[in-house]
């Protein structure tokens, strides 16, 4: 099956108000959106808030879409502009002032850099979940937490030895995962795990 007339026909029933059409737009946008605005705003629950906003704004406008293409741009524009107007609001800090700044004088539309570092983020999270148990729990205790090998064993009640492997295991399985999806390069660029 073409790919693109499988996306069509996604975009017309989502137009139409079709429940499944709908949770696969949500799906296909929702933690990347979230990754991006959390990149503004570095507050996960307004960022989550912002891209749910987001998205209610797009369902009051789906009559409007007929590609795939225009939701994306749809979305990420409504949430970096609503976290703009969030950092507005928080302005009696000098951070939130500089970052306005910043983004007011970029273009209208997000950086297709932000946009990728968002989607790769989300693909990283995706197959994070993906791997054993073990493994998951022990990279995201030493690449999200920073904790240390040790304070990892000790958290997590195995050896330092132990947590070694299961990193090694961890970084195999992702890099795997992402060179089957062409994305090494920017796995490597985002997360700093070498290719």
């Amino acid at each position: 099956m073409n790919p693109d007339a499988n996306i069509d026909h996604i975009i017309e029933l989502f137009r139409r108000e079709d429940e499944g059409a709908t949770r696969y737009i949500y799906n296909s946008f929702y933690r990347s959106l979230c990754y991006y605005a959390q990149s503004i705003l570095h507050n996960n629950q307004e960022a989550e808030d912002i891209v749910v906003d987001a998205f209610i704004k797009l369902l009051h406008k789906r009559k409007d879409f007929y590609h795939i293409k225009d939701i994306k741009s749809f979305l990420y524009t409504a949430t970096r502009n609503a976290c703009i107007d969030f950092l507005r609001k928080q302005k009696r800090h000098e951070h939130s002032h500089n970052e306005i700044e910043y983004l007011t004088a970029q273009a209208v539309f997000p950086d297709d850099i932000d946009i990728v570092n968002a989607e790769v983020l989300a693909t990283l999270y995706r197959e994070i979940e993906n791997l054993p148990p073990q493994c998951g729990a022990v990279f995201k205790l030493l690449f999200f937490q920073r904790l240390s090998t040790e304070e990892t064993a000790k958290q997590l009640n195995i050896s330092a030895k132990t947590v070694l492997n299961q990193k090694g295991k961890a970084i195999q399985l992702l890099r795997k995962a992402f060179l089957q999806k062409g994305m090494l390069p920017l796995l490597a660029a985002i997360a700093g795990i070498a290719g």
